[in-house]
């Protein structure tokens, strides 16, 4: 049976509201990590604040700011491996809300290459920029170098 358009997007707004029921606790402590950490601690970055080196992920909350602004190349150049998390983003959402299927092994893989393609370009980046402009910056203020 053939699913008309209202169908398929109402039975997707229902199975995100059930996606974000089931993690409601989750997204209620990131959302308070954030609200507390942008007034106490120098960095939202868990790894920043405790070894004080920029993560892998480092600059993507900026490249998505950017992505939002529709500033293409500004996201780029704060964080490149924005357009792969964001392609396998759009294709898991529509696979799990459109299609209404599993995550399946071709997905599984596909977020294996995007993650292993994310850590080299982070060891790339390390080798060739650290330390630099944010955020291939290092931060002295961190909990390692302040037990020292």
């Amino acid at each position: 049976m053939k699913r008309s358009f209202i169908q398929v997007v109402r039975e997707a707004l229902g199975l995100l509201w059930n996606d974000i029921k089931d993690v409601k606790w989750a997204i209620m402590l990131v959302i308070a990590y954030f609200a507390l950490g942008k007034y106490f601690l120098y960095s939202l970055c868990p790894m920043v604040v405790i070894t004080g080196y920029p993560c892998p992920g480092c600059g993507l909350t900026r490249a998505g700011i950017g992505l939002l602004r529709l500033d293409f190349a500004g996201a780029f150049r704060m964080q490149p491996m924005i357009y792969p998390i964001v392609l396998y983003l759009g294709i898991f959402c529509w696979n799990r809300y459109i299609r209404r299927c599993r995550m399946g092994t071709g997905l599984k893989i596909l977020l294996i290459v995007v993650l292993v393609v994310v850590i080299l370009f982070y060891l790339w980046r390390m080798c060739r920029y650290f330390p630099g402009e944010p955020p291939m910056s290092y931060y002295e203020g961190n909990l390692l170098h302040l037990w020292k």
